[in-house]
């Protein structure tokens, strides 16, 4: 059986043969890579929806080796903990060459042959000299990996407007579609404003993709706006939509005056 794979070295896609094995979204495997053994993420389509379309699935060679189980996820901890002792060496290194990145995060495999580095920066950088240097301090593969504004908020965390740990680095695994403006439109947030439905991360908040499809299916059971209906008090038009209770506000043709319908 053929699965998409989120390789967690470089967030990036791939498909593999699972065979027989069970596995579903969001499930930790272990894959043979060119570069050594790696830890994926499985994912799923999304809403019934495939999320990736064929031009984001890397064409790399991955052989599916296994689900992680107890002792690889205790192994995979450990590694995660010596991961973070390599930061401040390439931190120095950085200041070394005075170059315009943000260092984030660092993942040694799981057979502890490559590390791979997340930083931020304004635009390219060149770090050969760099990767350089920490192949021979580390003796090890390197990797320098730029990222976007979300992983960014995913490595350093933080509390959304929800109150609540931010989605992207408490449970979610990239087993999520585009957030788009339209999103927000459909859910009567966009007239309040851009800002209001920016996440920390200064993108459009993930959560917009979570009640959609409610939504959605709320208003295709309504009367649309603009459209007449006739109501106890005469014709009016719909001129909003209260999905949660299955009403709808209409102003009536003769006097202008309001009145919420219950559909």
């Amino acid at each position: 059986m053929i699965k998409n794979i989120k390789l967690n070295s470089d967030g990036s896609y791939y498909k593999t043969d699972v065979g027989d094995h069970k596995v579903s979204g969001g499930d930790e495997v272990l894959v043979e890579t060119e570069h050594g053994t790696e830890i994926g993420v499985i994912i799923e389509p999304c809403c019934g929806k495939n999320i990736l379309g064929e031009s984001e699935v890397g064409d790399r060679n991955l052989t599916f080796i296994r689900k992680l189980g107890e002792k690889d996820k205790e192994l995979a901890e450990k590694l995660a903990r010596e991961a973070k002792t390599f930061l401040v060496e390439c931190q120095a290194k950085i200041e070394k060459y005075s170059l315009p990145m943000e260092l984030l995060d660092a993942d040694l495999s799981f057979d502890e042959k490559k590390i791979t580095f997340y930083f931020t920066a304004p635009g390219r950088v060149d770090f050969r000299m760099l990767v350089s240097e920490l192949a021979h301090t580390f003796k090890k593969v390197i990797r320098l990996q730029q990222v976007g504004p979300r992983d960014e908020a995913r490595f350093l965390g933080g509390v959304g407007r929800c109150g609540r740990e931010l989605c992207c680095k408490k449970f979610l695994r990239g087993n999520l579609e585009s957030v788009t403006l339209e999103m927000a439109g459909e859910q009567y947030l966009a007239q309040m404003g851009q800002n209001r439905v920016t996440g920390a991360c200064g993108k459009l908040m993930c959560c917009l993709q979570y009640e959609l499809e409610f939504y959605k299916e709320a208003r295709a059971k309504l009367p649309g706006l603009g459209e007449e209906i006739k109501t106890a008090e005469g014709l009016g038009r719909v001129i909003s939509h209260n999905v949660f209770a299955s009403k709808v506000t209409v102003k009536l043709d003769e006097n202008d005056k309001y009145l919420e319908v219950s559909c």
